[in-house]
């Protein structure tokens, strides 16, 4: 087992099959005791807790404490808590709120008259769905249901909501209650939702044969994974999600193996993929030059960091390591994780590195000669730690525009308990090497090669531009 400093932007974000939708939930919580607690892990345990907290923090709290004394509805709850958790402005800091029975449930009659680009008749990569999205009378957009074999919710309910930001949209689903913005944008006649899932449209356009296919990659949970040759030069391999992706990962690479390493140049699309878990790991060997040094991470040092931290240090220091990976773990890894065990207990810093293993180098392959990879504005989480360890590769060049910028601050798989038990709150502990000297949650990671051409245009320009660099 292979530990890497990696995050999961985990969220909730699949339609319920239930009649119980819309009906009033009638639980309490004692919101103030909810944001107390949130507060006091917050200021005892996130990493960005230092660096972060400004004037204006206390009068924040204050005026939330106050708003909080009398809310006892968890859903209003929920939204005064978010505003506390969104201070920090970071990605990876996480509350949610999940309950059946309390959601956002609205029944409308689908006009007819689209009449902008994103208005009319979408479809679901298994064709079970049809969706009508219209302009409300608030500005947003309504995706609702037209028709659906998949479940019993009465023709017209919304699904999901559309706010527009800039040429990208936020998502809000009926029963999806998380802190971090879910975004979607609609590209030709496909609508993305982040790495979730992809709509088609219908009517009153028509998808192309090309978007028909990029379509038929989502469906029975192949998350839009693909693989074929552009040409006889260029192989192209596209990965949209790495959220409990690893295994297709895997499958699609072995399948895929031959024809990569008898192609010239590798294209690895990576757009619209939004983190998840590690199954970059699987194509790494065509990227590597040289061994890929993971730097180490800095954990804040508390006693709840140390608790959640030190079992998993301890498998790598009391277990034998497994045959298939001990090249991983040579001697001085091995004693890193060793040395981390026995000091972060006593230490008396305040940030303390937690090691991680290099990937060793078994050989070059001789082709593919050059690889771009291409990331865009949803790229974020692993994703963008992925990018980070490119720079390693002298054979990749990285194309595209700005990532999401969600990867400063790491440490999210603990979940803290709050008292009311269906809020979920994560904290990331620790920050990324870089985070001190070159941030990246509000800016994201620049690729070497700027992009400024509409994103269907991007695949043609990569393949003229590689063979150049």
């Amino acid at each position: 087992m292979i530990k890497s400093p990696l995050l999961s932007l985990i969220l909730v974000f699949t339609l319920l099959l239930t009649t119980n939708a819309g009906k009033a939930q009638t639980e309490t919580c004692n919101c103030l005791d909810n944001l107390n607690k949130t507060i006091q892990e917050t200021e005892l345990n996130y990493a960005g807790y230092p660096a972060k907290v400004n004037a204006s923090y206390k009068l924040l709290v204050s005026n939330l404490q106050a708003k909080a004394e009398t809310l006892t509805a968890p859903k209003q709850c929920y939204y005064l808590i978010r505003e506390y958790v969104r201070f920090f402005k970071d990605k990876h800091f996480i509350i949610s709120y999940t309950n059946t029975k309390d959601v956002d449930s609205a029944v409308t009659t689908f006009q007819r008259k689209p009449n902008l680009p994103i208005e009319g008749i979408w479809i679901s990569p298994d064709s079970t769905t049809k969706i009508a999205i219209q302009k409300s009378d608030n500005g947003n957009f309504e995706a609702i249901k037209y028709e659906s074999s998949t479940d019993s919710l009465p023709k017209g309910f919304v699904y999901f909501t559309l706010t527009p930001k800039g040429d990208q949209y936020i998502v809000k689903k009926y029963d999806a209650f998380v802190s971090t913005d879910f975004p979607a944008k609609q590209t030709g006649n496909l609508l993305r939702i982040w790495n979730h899932t992809v709509w088609g449209k219908i009517s009153p356009q028509q998808m192309t044969k090309a978007e028909k296919e990029e379509l038929s990659t989502w469906r029975n949970n192949n998350n839009g994974l693909a693989f074929k040759k552009l040409n006889n030069e260029v192989s192209y391999l596209r990965i949209p999600s790495f959220y409990n992706n690893d295994s297709k990962i895997q499958q699609l690479v072995a399948a895929s193996d031959s024809t990569i390493r008898n192609t010239k140049y590798l294209i690895v699309d990576l757009r619209g993929n939004g983190g998840g878990n590690t199954g970059w790991v699987y194509f790494l060997p065509y990227l590597m030059t040289n061994p890929i040094i993971q730097q180490p991470a800095m954990m804040r040092v508390t006693p709840d960091n140390i608790k959640r931290k030190l079992p998993e240090l301890e498998y790598f220091v009391k277990n034998p390591i497994d045959a298939d990976y001990q090249k991983y773990f040579p001697e001085q890894v091995l004693n890193a994780y060793k040395k981390a065990y026995a000091e972060l207990p006593t230490t008396k810093e305040h940030f303390y590195p937690i090691p991680a293993v290099t990937f060793p180098l078994d050989s070059v392959t001789k082709q593919p000669e050059k690889i771009a990879v291409i990331v865009n504005n949803f790229c974020g989480s692993s994703t963008e730690y992925f990018i980070s360890l490119t720079d390693q590769c002298k054979k990749v060049i990285t194309y595209g525009a700005n990532t999401i910028g969600m990867m400063d601050y790491e440490g999210m798989s603990n979940p803290t308990t709050l008292p009311y038990s269906k809020f979920i709150l994560t904290i990331p502990i620790a920050k990324s090497n870089w985070t001190d000297t070159k941030p990246i949650d509000q800016t994201g990671f620049t690729p070497d090669v700027p992009i400024r051409l509409p994103e269907g245009k991007w695949i043609d320009f990569v393949v003229d531009d590689l063979p150049k660099r």
